[in-house]
């Protein structure tokens, strides 16, 4: 038989778990909730990227313009060059300056 003292330790034993238990039930409730908020932060977060993609694909695409070549470009390539380079040299290094600039104009249209 079941003596009283035994009974009043297996009572407490059951308290200790149920409060540890309830513990753990409102640390998850918590963190349920902070997930939740997260969530919603996060849809919000990829509705306003989505629009973003949907209003850029909207946009009508320009195509690069053929921009007129600057007599500055001369000058620089000259400054940049000894006298001992040749014209194939020359030719070279300038259409190298020619092509960094049409990715720039074109970097930069695509960012309006």
């Amino acid at each position: 038989m079941v003596s009283e003292h035994q009974i009043i330790a297996l009572v407490e034993r059951f308290e200790h778990k149920l409060k540890l238990l309830t513990r753990a039930y409102t640390d998850t409730q918590k963190q349920v909730e902070q997930l939740e908020l997260e969530n919603s932060a996060l849809q919000e977060s990829l509705r306003k990227e989505q629009e973003l993609v949907r209003q850029l694909r909207k946009k009508p695409v320009i195509p690069e313009k053929n921009t007129p070549k600057s007599k500055d470009v001369g000058i620089i390539v000259k400054d940049n060059l000894s006298e001992t380079d040749t014209n194939a040299e020359l030719k070279q290094q300038l259409d190298e300056y020619i092509r960094e600039l049409e990715r720039c104009i074109a970097h930069l249209s695509s960012l309006s």
